[in-house]
């Protein structure tokens, strides 16, 4: 039997009414891990350390964001995120990182806006502070 593999679709979210993209290829992971020691793999507590910690989200973003966005700057992410967005983005995160979305307690899950709604595809729109996702492909 021969298996298909294929790329994954990025996470797409919007952030002042603009469409961006956020994917984590291998290149992206092993720059985090090799050069700034963020294993966002183990998935768990290490992701939520990762999270919590401004710098650590920010190269987080950087790299995911910098694989479909090669324009984009550590020092544009710095500027363009802040802490009222932490909720929004660890689903978002999650989902580019391990395919699903992360699960937080008292959080609900992308596509589950205060309990309604569904998720349906590989990728998801997301509109961060609303949270508005759309089908994906």
């Amino acid at each position: 039997m021969t298996h298909q593999l294929g790329a994954s679709e990025p996470v797409k979210f919007e952030l002042d009414g603009e469409e961006y993209r956020l994917r984590f290829t291998l290149g992206a992971l092993k720059a985090l891990d090799h050069d700034h020691g963020i294993k966002i793999m183990k998935g768990g507590d290490a992701m939520m350390d990762a999270v919590r910690d401004p710098g650590k989200l920010a190269l987080i973003l950087f790299h995911g964001l910098r694989t479909c966005h090669p324009e984009i700057t550590i020092e544009w992410v710095e500027a363009n995120f802040d802490s009222s967005m932490l909720l929004d983005l660890a689903p978002v995160v999650g989902q580019a990182i391990g395919g699903k979305a992360a699960q937080l307690p008292n959080v609900d899950p992308p596509g589950k806006v205060n309990g309604i709604g569904s998720l349906s595809g590989q990728s998801v729109d997301m509109t961060l502070g609303s949270l508005t996702p759309s089908s994906g492909v």
